[in-house]
């Protein structure tokens, strides 16, 4: 079989638009293999490429050509001091194509624009007491025209779409009507009549999980148990590089809203100047990782947990390392259990959401 990875699961809803980029990213299955293993390697071969994917070499070299020729990929430099002629690796581009990011929160609003191998060039944040829909639609359009400006012009025709992601849990912190208009709002037709571009929808935390499985740790992860961190705990289960439905645990605590506000705070602060409040989180947030970890694990042969959250990079890292401490002591250490953090950040939900047009444009389907 093929050593591959694909796309998780498509948007649950996209709205297609002839603009921008179409005619570019209309690709072919085969092109589309060959960018789905570019996305989950930093280089390849030729050679490599059609030892994975069992194509020709012939095939190959039309299919990178191709590519090249539309500016998505970039050939490196020859390794040279192996037996028979210079390799040459084939790399993504990283000006190849652009895509913006909006997370809709409970208490925020994250846009993010990214370029073709996941790097963050502009990211904006706009804040609320509750979610409204009115605040909501009157700074959306021009946070998502602020990120496509941060576009240079000569690449302004690169982008390839604009991606959605929102809460599953927005009913626990907005009040239930604005949450009713704010999930079954026509996003879709609000950004298409103001940037005529491509627009995916996803659930944040699987949006999160599909950035993760493109540019995080998880690019050579099959199988995992991944798990974001706010005021309540979800996961996703990845079974064989498909997402599947998690769960939230715990209820809304009490302090829900100051722990939310907590988080974004310091999210890109240092870590030793973290409000009182997040030591008591960690330590829960480290508890119920371990106990959902060991229930899935009852069920399903998973090695690996990944933790991402709201929080700094540093406090994950440190919710991570106290998890594998623990699951060390319970199983002992030879234990298969593995905890890994993302390396994505803090802004993981925006960047999952800007994931969408370069997976629904380029990658293969795993049912391919």
């Amino acid at each position: 079989m093929p050593d591959m990875r694909f796309a998780p699961p498509p948007s649950l809803r996209v709205a297609d638009r002839s603009a921008g980029m179409n005619q570019v990213i209309a690709r072919s299955l085969n092109e589309r293999l060959i960018m789905s293993m570019l996305f989950q390697h930093d280089g390849l071969t030729r050679m490599q490429m059609g030892q994975r994917s069992g194509l020709s070499a012939q095939t190959i070299s039309v299919l990178v050509r191709a590519l090249e020729r539309d500016g998505l990929v970039l050939r490196g430099e020859a390794v040279k001091g192996r037996i028979g002629p210079p390799t040459i690796p084939v790399s993504l581009n990283p000006d190849g194509a652009f895509s913006v990011g909006v997370n809709l929160g409970a208490r925020n609003m994250d846009i993010v624009l990214i370029n073709f191998v996941g790097d963050i060039l502009h990211k904006t944040s706009r804040r609320y007491d509750s979610p409204q829909l009115q605040d909501i639609t009157e700074n959306i359009r021009d946070g998502v025209a602020d990120a496509i400006a941060a576009i240079a012009p000569e690449r302004s025709n690169r982008l390839a779409g604009i991606g959605v992601s929102l809460p599953a849990d927005i009913d626990h912190f907005a009040p239930a009507n604005a949450a009713d208009q704010i999930s079954s709002f026509d996003f879709e037709s609000l950004l298409q009549d103001a940037f005529n571009v491509n627009v995916f929808i996803q659930n944040d935390i699987t949006a999160a999980a599909s950035a993760e499985s493109m540019f995080g740790v998880a690019r050579d992860q099959h199988s995992y148990l991944f798990c974001h961190l706010g005021p309540r705990l979800t996961t996703r289960l990845i079974l064989d590089d498909r997402i599947y439905s998690g769960e939230t645990l715990n209820d809304q605590p009490k302090n829900a809203t100051n722990l939310l506000d907590d988080l974004l705070n310091q999210r890109d602060g240092p870590d030793d100047k973290r409000p009182s409040d997040l030591a008591d989180w960690i330590d829960l947030s480290t508890e119920e990782l371990q106990m959902s970890f060991a229930a899935v694990r009852r069920f399903v042969e998973v090695d690996t947990l990944i933790v991402t959250g709201l929080c700094s990079a540093g406090t994950t890292q440190e919710i991570a390392t106290k998890l594998q401490s623990k699951l060390d002591q319970f199983n002992g250490k030879d234990t298969s259990a593995n905890v890994l953090f993302s390396t994505l950040g803090p802004w993981i939900l925006a960047k999952g959401a800007a994931s969408l047009s370069f997976h629904n444009r380029f990658m293969a389907d795993s049912e391919s």
